[in-house]
């Protein structure tokens, strides 16, 4: 029959070293056990070298929460993240790079609303930078989108229009257009086209019309628009003669 005795190491440098493992092995369960009821100020993460900070996680200024990150971009330009109270920015590393950081921002009032904004942030606080407000208004109609270009001269913010380019095809709701084809009933004599089938935004409506022709003024001599609403309207054309006419036409809604 073993005894106990049989089953300790031969030597005491052996034993020694069991019971050194078996104290550390106790001191990381004790420390991991603590951790889940643990107050940590901050948190910092490094990188291999043990000194390149690339991340903190801690309380900011306003009594929240937040985390800083930072990393290569495109291999040689150190980019952080800065995440906390809404808001995510980003920014180079480097003096006079940005002074005004790119940002999403997110913001909401129980009486107004809620506002997701994106602006791209600036070289200098004197640039201008364009800002996109995407906001849900309390009783009203969502989804409002403006466009503003904003700017900080001498400590005073500026705001002015801001031009939007559309790589592709631009489509609204508040806007329809097409072409129709008029055969003139007779020389020199108003005839009109009928289009139905809209449903354009607003409530206020404008029409337009332009004929596609060679010979305005001398054959075409009139076109328009009647009857502009948010399901349709009447265009007309007028020419010296029978030739059938094709006219392109928008509606516009507001």
């Amino acid at each position: 029959m073993a005894r106990q005795l049989d089953q300790l190491p031969a030597d005491t440098t052996s034993l020694a070293r069991r019971v050194a493992a078996l104290e550390k092995q106790l001191t990381e369960l004790r420390a991991a056990r603590r951790m889940g009821t643990a107050t940590v100020g901050r948190l910092r993460i490094y990188s291999e070298d043990g000194e390149t900070l690339l991340a903190e996680l801690g309380p900011t200024d306003d009594g929240g929460g937040g985390l800083w990150t930072r990393g290569l971009q495109g291999g040689d330009i150190p980019v952080s993240a800065y995440l906390a109270s809404g808001q995510l920015r980003f920014s180079p590393i480097e003096d006079g790079v940005n002074e005004l950081p790119a940002a999403i921002a997110y913001s909401t009032l129980p009486e107004t609303g809620a506002d997701l904004t994106l602006t791209p942030g600036s070289i200098l606080k004197s640039d201008w930078q364009p800002v996109m407000d995407l906001s849900s208004v309390t009783g009203g109609a969502p989804g409002i989108i403006l466009v503003s270009a904003v700017r900080e001269v001498a400590g005073v913010g500026e705001t002015g229009p801001c031009g939007m380019d559309v790589s592709g095809i631009l489509t609204a709701a508040n806007m329809a257009y097409g072409q129709v084809t008029i055969n003139p009933s007779a020389a020199n004599t108003p005839t009109s086209q009928a289009v139905t089938g809209l449903d354009v935004q607003g409530s206020t409506f404008y029409g337009f019309a332009t004929a596609q022709t060679t010979v305005p003024g001398s054959q075409v001599t009139g076109v328009s628009t009647t009857a502009v609403s948010s399901t349709g309207l009447t265009v007309w054309a007028t020419r010296t003669n029978t030739t059938a006419t094709i006219v392109n036409w928008m509606v516009i809604g507001l």
